[in-house]
């Protein structure tokens, strides 16, 4: 199998941890690619551009991370990463932490914009969801535990853009979280994948 990343992309990172989570880093090259670049190497594969992209040794190409996670989950079952209907409030945290992430990386995009194409609307749409959200992260935090677990590590993956994106400063307002956070970042499959500085 061949997994084609760049350093930065939070969603690629997922995909990585999670190879390394279920001890797969044996049966997966990993292929660093460059994106939105017309002579990307990933288009001979994914014609959408998009990473994490995998090639299964079936032959298939798999885009999205969740849909990457679901495959890889499959070679080491033991490890149960990716939620089932077994366990409702994983399933609902896997879900809030994806849409987190979405929104951070909108919000990141649209700030690399220049000034005048910016949209002010977005970035205040973006910015007031992400408030709600880790709001409720916080409430719920005594809940989450240590076990590297897709929707931990889809939030931890969300929360580590805190360095791209300095207008959210959620660390002291969300104490809670932080210390999970600075706890679970230590695992050494999240070191091991921290993106470029």
């Amino acid at each position: 199998m061949k997994l084609f990343y760049t350093p930065n992309s939070p969603y690629a990172r997922i995909a990585r941890i999670a190879s390394l989570e279920l001890n797969l880093s044996e049966q997966i090259e990993m292929q660093k690619v460059t994106v939105r670049d017309p002579n990307s190497e990933l288009l001979n594969y994914n014609p959408t551009g998009k990473v994490p992209t995998l090639a299964t040794d079936d032959g298939f190409i798999l885009s999205e991370t969740r849909i990457i996670c679901v495959y890889l989950n499959q070679f080491n079952p033991k490890i149960k990463l990716v939620a089932d209907v077994s366990d409702g409030f994983l399933q609902q945290l896997e879900g809030i932490a994806s849409g987190f992430i979405d929104g951070i990386a909108v919000w990141v995009r649209e700030l690399r914009r220049s000034s005048t194409e910016q949209s002010s609307g977005i970035i205040e749409l973006e910015r007031s969801r992400a408030l709600k959200i880790l709001d409720y992260f916080e409430k719920i935090s005594e809940k989450f535990d240590q076990t590297p677990k897709l929707a931990h590590i889809t939030l931890a993956s969300a929360l580590g853009l805190e360095s791209r994106l300095p207008e959210l400063q959620w660390r002291l307002s969300y104490p809670k979280l932080a210390q999970w956070y600075d706890e679970f970042s230590g695992q050494p499959s999240l070191q091991a994948t921290k993106p470029d500085s």
